[in-house]
């Protein structure tokens, strides 16, 4: 096991080609992730992930620890076909079956350890992996506010999902930063 060696990487940002920018709900890019020796995303390994929805995920598991499918989704899913608004402040992003995850344990000692599902090992101070977390996050929200305002939809199922997807950043955001 080597400590210490997780590494999260922002690489690239885009919205989906050919499609309306304005509509595309869902921010996408390439991903650097590291778990001990193992690299187990980069922009070979993997076409391109749904960033908004790993921020999202990895903002959560700042709180609690994430085996794999907890939530209905990879941590770093291929695709977000649509967002269910399961409360006001949590979602579902349902996707393909496309994507990497791996599991991610709160230690009693602070610490965050991750394991691959090839079994490779990390261990990260939580304050650093919080600040890893946020940084990623804050690039994928500064793309959504730097790019042209969404059409919010029409129909109340996608409407629901969308706001409730921003109402849990926000509240997840203000969590943290106290």
């Amino acid at each position: 096991m080597n400590s210490n060696q997780f590494e999260l990487k922002l690489l690239e940002l885009h919205w989906l080609k050919n499609t309306n920018e304005q509509k595309d709900l869902c921010c996408h890019g390439t991903v650097f992730v590291r778990i001990g020796d193992e690299i187990i995303c980069d922009k070979d390994k993997i076409i391109e992930v749904t960033v908004s929805s790993t921020a999202l995920h990895l903002m959560r598991t700042l709180k609690e620890n994430y085996q794999k499918g907890d939530y209905g989704n990879q941590l770093l899913p291929c695709c977000g076909h649509f967002i269910v608004a399961d409360e006001e402040d949590f979602v579902i992003i349902c996707g393909c079956p496309i994507g990497i995850d791996w599991t991610i344990i709160h230690t009693d000692d602070g610490k965050v350890k991750h394991i691959s599902e090839k079994g490779s090992e990390a261990i990260i101070d939580k304050e650093i992996y919080k600040t890893l977390v946020f940084d990623f996050a804050d690039q994928v929200e500064s793309f959504y506010q730097n790019s042209l305002p969404k059409i919010i939809p029409e129909d109340d199922f996608e409407k629901n999902g969308y706001l409730a997807f921003w109402n849990e950043w926000r509240n997840l955001c203000q969590e943290f930063s106290n």
